[in-house]
């Protein structure tokens, strides 16, 4: 799952790249020219690779549970399955799996085929022998569920993960963790914090809303005026988005 924080830290930085462009273009131009506009996307760029990152790691996650080198969240008292085992696919798309499921004999045999030569298939083996070769061939089998990756993306697309409650939500399908709870911990050192934390985010994502439907406009003020940015502010939220995704990273 580290891609998925490798990704976010370099969105991040493409995020302060343009605070830095802001920054230079408005030391040299004249006040008559508005460049705040740089930092509005800016500042929606931050959400946004706050929640492709979720998006991500949620993702990588799940597949990495289906593969088994990451346990299943464990069954919450109030549930009788995990999150994980909850997630629905079609079966159009189990297809393949279902199929190989069915003829598991021939399967293996084409596979081996394929990875050891007809040689290998013609000379006599004993089942101790055999027992390595087979468990290879199932566990790479299990390692390229495309299909499975293709069916958690496709439901992921339809959602957003920007708000505490959704980030939370799309969390549980890999951990069962109070995660804002620990990230108020980790952030401020008291999870009594933590619904300050989530109203912050709240609030910048409240902003970014403004900015990507709304054109930023201020409706109390005259025609086409914006609601008021800075730099300051700005920078403020990329920490704060920073702080927020390193230390889930760190809590899962």
């Amino acid at each position: 799952m580290q891609s998925a924080l490798d990704q976010f830290r370099i969105s991040i930085q493409r995020v302060r790249d343009l605070i830095c462009l802001h920054n230079s273009i408005k030391a040299q131009a004249t006040a008559a020219l508005d460049v705040s506009d740089i930092l509005r996307s800016a500042l929606v760029l931050s959400v946004s690779a706050l929640d492709y990152y979720v998006h991500e790691v949620v993702t990588l996650g799940m597949l990495e549970i289906h593969r088994g080198t990451r346990p299943e969240p464990a069954v919450t008292a109030n549930a009788n399955q995990s999150a994980f085992s909850r997630f629905k696919v079609s079966l159009g798309s189990a297809r393949e799996d279902r199929a190989i499921a069915i003829d598991m004999a021939t399967w293996i045999e084409s596979e081996i085929q394929q990875s050891y030569g007809d040689d290998f298939l013609e000379q006599s083996h004993d089942i101790f022998s055999l027992i390595p070769v087979i468990s290879t061939t199932i566990l790479d089998k299990l390692n390229n569920n495309s299909w499975l990756e293709n069916e958690i993306r496709k439901e992921f697309s339809k959602l957003s993960f920007q708000t505490p409650d959704n980030i939370a939500d799309a969390i549980r399908y890999i951990s069962n963790k109070k995660l804002w709870d620990e990230i108020a911990i980790k952030i401020r050192g008291n999870v009594k914090q933590a619904n300050q934390i989530k109203q912050q985010l709240i609030l910048i994502v409240d902003r970014r809303n403004k900015i990507a439907h709304q054109a930023d406009i201020d409706p109390t003020l005259g025609l086409g005026n914006r609601w008021n940015i800075d730099e300051l502010m700005v920078g403020d939220a990329v920490n704060f988005i920073e702080q927020v995704v390193e230390s889930i990273h760190q809590i899962l």
